[in-house]
């Protein structure tokens, strides 16, 4: 049998699309095969029904001096005419099927398409995509920070922490956006607890913060990170963050200013996730100012989507 391709289309079934909370919702995909993933791949889905019969639509006859007929689909109505990129949550291989797990926000068009899917209706998707996390040394320790929908790269990264030191911390707005089953109620401020269960599953205990204090702790995750940091701060630390750009900055510079290594998974809008439409640019050094591209200048562009979305958080420029 031919193994199958790095990266290619798949046509996926639904098998589940569960409510989290507001808005949040845990969708699976089941593929009869899909190609090696890691904490950090992220696949392209398009949000829209899959066209039965593309030759079907008839060819418009326009007379100038009337009304159009208009019978296409996607002028009577608003579509995803994109793909839309989604991290991945989780991963499993079951009795020759691929289960991939998606935690998305309806946010627009194509997310509110997302959330109306049944079971068993059909997604196409393209992947995987993008790099890789790195993990952290085997005498290290993970601190994993996730905010909002940039949680779900952190569960995923979380399963294949085997055996290292970890915590993860949580962040929301508030209580009915935070897309996590919780099991206990958190712990005070710096004293992390198994109560998020996607991350207690793998020995893994958490600190949750909302904005307005609702939950957990009140504040940003930020806040509680730099408590954590300069309380409790683990041997051989690697930070790991994933969520809206201006925590992920500044978890940036957190890590910087204690000297800690930090993987940023960045967020872009993608049209096609493979590197051809250049939409995702994102600015990193150069170690090199008289190398190519942009000789002369200590900067470049890098593209979220082939590059990333895994960054070391010292290269990046925001």
């Amino acid at each position: 049998m031919t193994p199958p391709r790095p990266r290619a289309q798949f046509l996926a079934t639904v098998s589940q699309n569960i409510p989290l909370c507001r808005d949040h919702f845990r969708l699976v995909l089941s593929v009869p095969q899909f190609p090696a993933t890691q904490p950090g791949h992220f696949i392209q889905i398009a949000c829209d029904d899959l066209e039965t019969d593309p030759d079907s639509d008839p060819i418009l006859d326009w007379n100038p001096a009337h009304r159009p007929n208009i019978q296409g689909r996607e002028l009577i109505s608003p579509r995803a005419m994109l793909r839309r990129p989604f991290s991945l949550a989780g991963r499993r291989d079951i009795d020759g099927q691929v289960e991939l797990d998606i935690i998305h926000r309806v946010v627009g068009l194509g997310t509110a398409w997302l959330a109306h899917l049944k079971y068993g209706d059909p997604v196409a998707i393209l992947g995987p995509l993008g790099n890789t996390f790195q993990l952290p040394p085997h005498d290290g320790a993970a601190i994993l920070v996730g905010g909002g929908v940039g949680i779900p790269p952190m569960i995923y990264l979380a399963a294949h922490l085997h055996k290292t030191k970890a915590i993860a911390f949580a962040g929301a707005t508030t209580r009915d956006l935070l897309p996590l089953a919780i099991t206990e109620p958190p712990g005070p401020p710096g004293q992390p607890r198994h109560c998020i269960a996607e991350f207690a599953a793998h020995g893994i205990p958490s600190i949750i913060t909302t904005d307005d204090g609702s939950f957990g702790i009140r504040g940003f995750v930020t806040q509680a990170l730099e408590t954590f940091l300069d309380t409790a701060l683990p041997n051989n630390p690697t930070l790991y963050t994933c969520g809206p750009e201006a925590m992920m900055k500044r978890v940036a510079d957190i890590a910087q200013r204690r000297n800690i290594p930090c993987q940023v998974a960045v967020e872009r809008a993608m049209a096609c996730g493979m590197g051809t439409c250049q939409s995702c640019c994102i600015r990193v050094k150069k170690k090199n100012p008289a190398q190519v591209p942009l000789p002369g200048r200590d900067w470049c562009y890098r593209l979220a989507c082939t590059d990333g979305p895994i960054f070391q958080a010292a290269d990046l420029l925001w």
